[in-house]
């Protein structure tokens, strides 16, 4: 006969239910395929963040595509699109960056290539090579303005404004996990 415990009855985390009202992360579970619960409830929430951040992207990334771009060209046009009159810098750019991929400078030639993108020195440093957007570049944002809308409403679509509020609170959060 086993001793009776005081102790309250509390679900281990990994039985515990999950985010989306399933015991065990179903949803998830069934997303990834995983056939056992998951360590806690930690686990749980990062591969839902990294999925649901893998899903907006890839939608993104379709929508970029169409205009013969990627994500990461198109971000780089935003932040040059908001930059001051004499541009950034590669290392200001790599800062604002959503993805700070690896080799930007290959992805500035790119945008160059495109005459999205100019480069020249500044006139304060010469060392330093300056990045502004072209009226080409200008162009092209503001012919991808309404599919990237679209994409942002098929996003709001899914949540109202107190869990995208609730979302942005929790994603601020995990930014800087490195810190």
């Amino acid at each position: 006969m086993a001793a009776q415990s005081d102790a309250p009855d509390v679900a281990s985390p990994a039985e515990a239910p999950s985010a989306n009202g399933n015991a065990n992360g179903g949803d998830l579970r069934e997303r990834l395929k995983q056939t056992q619960p998951f360590e806690s409830g930690a686990q749980e929430a990062m591969l839902s963040l990294m999925v649901a951040g893998a899903a907006v992207r890839e939608e993104v990334e379709e929508t970029c595509a169409r205009f013969g771009l990627a994500a990461s060209h198109y971000n780089v046009l935003r932040i040059l699109a908001g930059a001051p009159a004499g541009g950034h810098a590669r290392c200001d750019i790599i800062e604002r960056m959503i993805d700070r991929g690896p080799d930007v400078t290959r992805l500035m030639d790119r945008l160059e290539e495109k005459g999205l993108v100019r480069r020249h020195r500044s006139e304060e440093d010469g060392r330093v090579t300056l990045h502004r957007i072209t009226k080409e570049g200008r162009a092209l944002l503001e012919e991808m303005h309404a599919d990237i809308r679209a994409v942002q409403h098929r996003f709001a679509d899914q949540l109202d404004e107190a869990d995208q509020h609730a979302l942005t609170q929790l994603c601020a959060k995990v930014y800087d996990l490195k810190s």
